[in-house]
């Protein structure tokens, strides 16, 4: 039974009726029709929909392409290539880039609740979505006439290799990440569709693909499965948490390893990017001690995801606690939460007792020990909240240690 948008958000508890709401901003004022809050809560937001959008275009240039759309069929070679932009206070949908014609045919073939090909549509003459559940397929057909989108073909079809896909400039996929039984699947073979048996039929209808993948998923196990078409890998972080892992694959371009380029949706940060042969080769240093008043930068969880724990080293001069504690001093740098050291402890049951009279409320986080976090509050007996953090992790020299610390304030 379909369901209104307002309808949905009433139904839900009031954080995460806000927490939907938040994610699509522009729909909550339109009455459109919802089949499910699962379909609701498991969409794109406008945000990642929207970088994906941009995405799509520059992905689309980069490729040495001839474009689907006609009105593009005088255009002689590729667009310059420029790296993702990365913004605040994204808009709903966005704009065709300035000075730049809209690409020509994007194919969604996983489409859900269209949010992505809503995207889509804002940057493309044309957008085919494709959607296996009826009930949903119809449902979105409605909105998206609702929203104007007057340039996105619904589909009712499942995509297999026998499907007959039109040519395009790029073909978006996000599998489905459970299987018949509703248990969660991580490798790519497992999801639906199995990109893997559908890709090379997909390099041939188009000259880039973007796939969105499981943020649980191993960066070098994709590098490796999805061969030498894939070019880059992005770790789009927002709110402190990994939203999506996308995969941009090109035709034609010649062998190379692919950039992983980290992007963070809310915040001043630019993109950072490199390559894994660059993290092989970087030589981190360590910190020969920590003291009180020193800066302990924490890194983001898009840094820990793409495997850079050296590199920080060279690219902005911090030094390491150890080679297997990803916790770094040196002045505040972007991509790092910094904290200033209070107290430093030996790791025992004498600084337990002490830091909980001291800190009856604190954060807890454990790294490179045998224990987790979970089990080391367990230890201290400390509530959680408050305005301290209490780092407990090993040194360079192999001791255990506690940091006791509190957020750094900007000069």
């Amino acid at each position: 039974m379909k369901r209104s948008f307002a309808d949905i958000l009433s139904s839900l508890d009031e954080g995460r009726a806000q927490k939907v709401a938040r994610k699509l901003p522009a729909w909550a004022a339109v009455d459109l029709e919802i089949p499910s809050a699962l379909a609701l809560e498991q969409c794109s937001s406008s945000a990642t929909a929207s970088y994906k959008a941009s995405l799509a275009g520059q992905a689309a240039a980069a490729a040495d392409l001839r474009f689907a759309h006609p009105s593009h069929a005088s255009r002689r070679g590729p667009l310059p290539f420029t790296r993702p932009w990365v913004a605040t206070g994204l808009p709903a949908a966005p704009p065709a880039p300035a000075n730049q014609d809209k690409i020509g045919t994007v194919l969604d073939l996983t489409g859900g609740l269209g949010v992505d090909s809503w995207a889509f549509s804002q940057v493309a003459e044309r957008v085919v979505y494709f959607e296996q559940n009826a009930e949903l397929a119809g449902a979105v057909a409605q909105n998206f006439a609702k929203l104007g989108a007057d340039n996105i073909e619904v589909r009712n079809e499942t995509v297999t290799p026998e499907t007959e896909l039109p040519e395009a400039d790029l073909i978006y996929a996000d599998p489905a990440r459970r299987n018949a039984a509703g248990r969660k699947v991580f490798l790519l073979e497992d999801c639906t569709p199995d990109i893997l048996t559908l890709l090379p039929m997909l390099l041939r209808k188009a000259p880039a693909v973007l796939l969105k993948l499981s943020p649980m998923a191993d960066l070098a196990m994709l590098a490796e499965r999805l061969g030498p078409a894939l070019r880059e890998i992005h770790v789009v972080e927002s709110d402190g948490e990994i939203k999506e892992l996308l995969c941009l694959l090109l035709r034609d371009a010649e062998p190379a390893e692919p950039e992983i380029v980290l992007v963070r949706l809310s915040g001043q940060e630019a993109s950072f990017s490199f390559k894994a042969s660059e993290e092989r080769a970087a030589e981190a240093r360590f910190a020969a001690a920590v003291r009180p008043g020193d800066t302990l930068l924490e890194p983001s969880p898009a840094l820990l995801k793409a495997g850079a724990f050296k590199l920080p080293c060279c690219h902005w001069g911090l030094e390491k606690l150890a080679p297997s504690t990803h916790l770094y001093l040196g002045k505040a740098v972007p991509w790092f939460k910094a904290w200033r050291v209070l107290e430093v402890l030996p790791f025992g049951a004498a600084a337990f007792k002490q830091l909980k009279r001291s800190y009856p409320r604190a954060e807890i986080t454990a790294r490179n020990l045998p224990l987790g976090s979970d089990a080391l509050r367990k230890k201290l007996g400390i509530a959680p909240g408050g305005d301290a953090h209490i780092f407990a992790c090993r040194l360079a020299d192999g001791a255990a240690v506690l940091l006791a610390c509190t957020r750094e304030t900007a000069a």
